[in-house]
């Protein structure tokens, strides 16, 4: 992998690289400064060729940006918009905007540190926060594919969850790396989506559907229930989710978090709306519960 680039380099003659925000993988991320926008921050992406090569082909560049471009139909307050595409240095880059706040892996690791977790009516509102997010992504035929707590941030200003680090564009990447070189060899692929959250269709075939994003969502919110990761709610002899004696949740809204987190595509929601539907009906059914 090439080097990080060096903090107060200048990309495309005014972002300036304020710092290394993390890595992985794909590439990494660094907060700039857009000079050609009264310093106004931004968050650009690098994304790195596959081992063994020092820089994407013509070819690949175009696929990036063609596919990216898809991304710059997402208008919505709580995704980051997507400013730009460019390649410079041999180096393929995406710039979106910044986020100011911590991921909600971050906040649950502090909670947990006073012994604390999301409690049943946090993560309620916080799905509620994100479904709208999902409907509105899915509705222009993109699946997020990368959804965990690490990749939505609870946003400063509002205390609202931002959703970041689309999946999308690492598939492209992905793609990239599966053409054929030069000598005629196919690249390893690289399998888009975090272990213990993407769903087996996603991990295993590398496709994925709008309940997947939802299976993703649902491993999410039982992480923040808990405080546990996937590994460690995942009976992987059963193929169930052993989650539920660890908290104490209405049966409504286990019923609804079990429907998503169902190990066969088709047994899941197969929308946005089917779960938020199922949710909102949770809610009523509890509330008209007799005490």
């Amino acid at each position: 992998m090439q080097t990080a680039i060096a903090v107060g380099t200048l990309l495309q003659n005014h972002y300036k690289i304020v710092k290394l925000l993390g890595q992985g993988g794909f590439g990494r991320t660094y907060l700039a400064e857009d000079e050609g926008r009264f310093n106004e921050r931004c968050a650009i992406k690098e994304f790195v060729p596959v081992k063994g090569q020092d820089h994407f082909s013509d070819k690949a560049t175009q696929l990036f940006q063609r596919e990216a471009s898809v991304l710059y139909q997402i208008i919505h307050p709580q995704i980051p918009k997507f400013r730009a595409t460019f390649e410079e240095q041999e180096r393929l880059f995406l710039v979106q905007d910044y986020v100011e706040g911590q991921t909600y892996h971050e906040v649950l690791n502090q909670r947990k540190l006073k012994g604390e977790q999301f409690s049943e009516a946090e993560v309620k509102q916080f799905l509620q926060q994100m479904l709208p997010v999902l409907a509105h992504i899915h509705a222009k035929g993109i699946i997020h594919r990368d959804i965990s707590p690490d990749n939505i941030i609870q946003r400063t200003t509002d205390r609202l969850p931002v959703l970041i680090d689309f999946g999308v564009v690492k598939e492209v990447v992905t793609r990239v790396q599966m053409a054929p070189t030069e000598t005629g060899s196919v690249s390893q692929a690289t399998t888009v989506g975090k272990a213990g959250y993407a769903p087996s269709e996603q991990m295993q075939t590398g496709r994925a559907y709008p309940s997947s994003d939802l299976y993703a969502l649902a491993v999410t919110a039982i992480v923040l229930l808990t405080g546990r990761e996937p590994q460690a709610l995942f009976d992987d002899i059963n193929f169930a989710w052993n989650w539920q004696p660890l908290v104490n949740v209405a049966p409504g809204f286990a019923a609804v978090l079990n429907k998503a987190l169902q190990y066969r595509p088709s047994d899941r929601y197969q929308s946005v709306s089917q779960m938020a539907q199922a949710l909102q009906s949770s809610d009523t059914s509890t509330s008209s519960t007799p005490p």
